[in-house]
């Protein structure tokens, strides 16, 4: 089968297009397959797993989430080291808050409460719920695990929402979605709580990630540096 791999980043202009496709039974196969081209090579491991400094998206799921198989696109992108690095000031932030709150507005949705996701997504909640007036504003803290003698990343909700939602619509609030799968998290979680109204809204989405929030600002496939995250960034960059 045909497997359409995406090259995200410096990638595009190393190997000098966006899109290859590779004849190859599974996603890990296309990958080796991509080895012997000399400008990928540095990106990708023997194995098929990504080298360091570099990410694989496998049909929108991080490929440690995603089993070995056939895939429709695969996309291999630059991450912190090496990559295309977006460091966001507090009016970009502002600005992108208030691209949100007025397609909330537009879009007629009335929230009640704002819930933001921990730790990211508290700053934007506050700022967007400002912004349109709400407020019972919450937060929830999600985070990622690994279970022992497993490579599978999960989500588990780490501190639970103290405000009542029920029968009210509700808004969550993330700083981006990425692989999409704590905002989903999020999603199914304050849905069990039988609010009227549920919706979902990021400053920023990648390109791969599983769930499109209901509104946001801006796609980009840059990794991201927010105000609130700079010495967690250069700290990771030490390590």
């Amino acid at each position: 089968m045909l497997i359409r791999v995406r090259l995200l980043g410096q990638l595009t202009q190393l190997v000098g297009r966006e899109v290859i496709e590779v004849e190859a039974d599974s996603w890990r196969e296309a990958l080796k397959k991509l080895r012997d081209n000399s400008a990928l090579s540095q990106a990708i491991e023997p194995n098929g797993d990504p080298a360091p400094a570099y990410m694989v998206f496998v049909d929108g799921v991080d490929y440690r989430l995603a089993e070995d198989g056939p895939a429709r696109e695969v996309i291999l992108l630059p991450i912190v080291h090496g990559g295309s690095v977006r460091f966001l000031s507090w009016e970009e932030v502002v600005r992108a808050s208030s691209v949100v709150a007025e397609r909330v507005r537009e879009s007629r949705y009335v929230p009640e409460v704002i819930v933001g996701i921990l730790r990211g997504g508290a700053v934007p909640a506050i700022v967007i719920a400002d912004m349109l007036g709400v407020e019972d504003v919450g937060v929830i803290e999600v985070k990622l695990y690994t279970a022992p003698n497993a490579r599978r990343e999960r989500p588990f909700l780490r501190q639970p929402l103290l405000l009542d939602v029920k029968d009210k619509n509700v808004l969550i609030v993330d700083d981006v979605s990425d692989t999409g799968l704590t905002l989903q998290l999020a999603l199914d979680y304050i849905e069990h709580h039988l609010p009227a109204g549920v919706k979902t809204a990021t400053l920023y989405v990648k390109p791969w990630t599983r769930l499109v929030p209901d509104y946001y600002a801006e796609s980009t496939d840059s990794w991201l540096v927010f105000p609130w995250g700079v010495n967690e960034y250069e700290r990771s960059r030490k390590g």
